[in-house]
Formats: structure tokens, C-alpha cells, sequence
């Protein structure tokens, strides 16, 4: 009785790890399944910061100075296509807001928070919809560059306009 309970425990455990193990044919790691491996869907390594979608082409991402969370007036025609490409598309878009490195994580993340409120605040004023606008703030967790050094930081210090 004991041993066919061994068995049988053994059985099941072997199904289960191997079914665990069984590919489901979706994306590996790092692919969005889109095929040839181009980024069209924002800004990536390379940070450029274009990408298709709403933002069609559009710069998708934001700069700011140290400890600032103020829009430069470089970017009020920027925004303000993003904001007419929303309008038109009715899409979504979430604003993610990042920070360098320097500071408190506590304080990197409301920074972040206030970088993203801010460009959130300025679609809205523009005539998109709050119900299409979400925000989050990953403050230093996700630098765009990890070098320690002034133009690493100003790379950082971003929100992105992610569709």
C-alpha cells in the first residue's frame, strides 16, 4: 500500500514537472512576438524615442532637468501632437515617470510621480480624455542608461509616453 502511494505520488510529480516544463509556443523572454526582432513600440536601447502607434512617429519621450519636474518648452509641440493624435485615435496611453539615480528611492519615486502627473496634466488641458490617460512612476528602477556619470543621469530623468 505504502509503495503504490510512493508510486503513484512519483507518477504524478513527474506529469507535473514536465508539463511545467512544456513550451506554450508563446514569446520567450525579451520577444513581444512580433517576428523579426525591430522595435517599433516606443523607445528602446538605443533611446530614440519613436515608434508607431499613436504616437505615430512622434518623440515618446519627455526630458527634464535635475530635480525638476517642469516641461521644457522644447517639448509643447511635441505633447501637443500627442495630444491631437489621442483625441483622433481615442487610444490609451500610460505616462511612466523616471528619475536618475541620485536621491532617495522614497523621493525618486514621487519624483517620477510628479513627472508623470505633470505631462498628464498637460494632455488633459489639451482636450484628452483623463479615462484615456493612465500614470505610474518607476522613479530609478528602470534607467535608460546604468553609466554613473552626467549624461547617464540627464538619459534617466524622462517620462515616457508608453501606447
Amino acid at each position: 500500500m505504502v509503495k503504490n502511494s510512493f508510486m503513484t505520488a512519483l507518477f504524478v510529480s513527474a506529469v507535473l514537472f514536465i508539463g511545467g516544463c512544456t513550451s506554450s509556443g508563446g514569446s520567450k523572454d525579451g520577444e513581444d512576438g512580433s517576428g523579426d526582432g525591430s522595435d517599433t513600440s516606443g523607445y528602446g536601447a538605443g533611446g530614440s524615442g519613436y515608434g508607431s502607434g499613436a504616437g505615430g512617429g512622434n518623440p515618446r519621450v519627455i526630458y527634464f532637468d535635475f530635480d525638476d519636474s517642469s516641461i521644457r518648452s522644447e517639448y509643447d509641440s511635441v505633447l501637443a501632437t500627442h495630444a491631437q493624435n489621442l483625441i483622433k485615435s481615442g487610444g490609451q496611453v500610460t505616462i511612466q515617470g523616471h528619475t536618475d539615480e541620485r536621491g532617495s528611492r522614497e523621493y525618486n519615486m514621487a519624483l517620477g510621480e510628479a513627472r508623470a502627473h505633470v505631462i498628464s496634466r498637460y494632455l488633459i488641458n489639451q482636450g484628452v480624455s483623463s479615462s484615456q490617460i493612465s500614470s505610474v512612476s518607476y522613479g530609478e528602477e528602470q534607467p535608460e542608461s546604468y553609466d554613473h556619470n552626467e549624461s547617464a543621469w540627464a538619459r534617466n530623468r524622462r517620462a515616457v509616453l508608453d501606447y
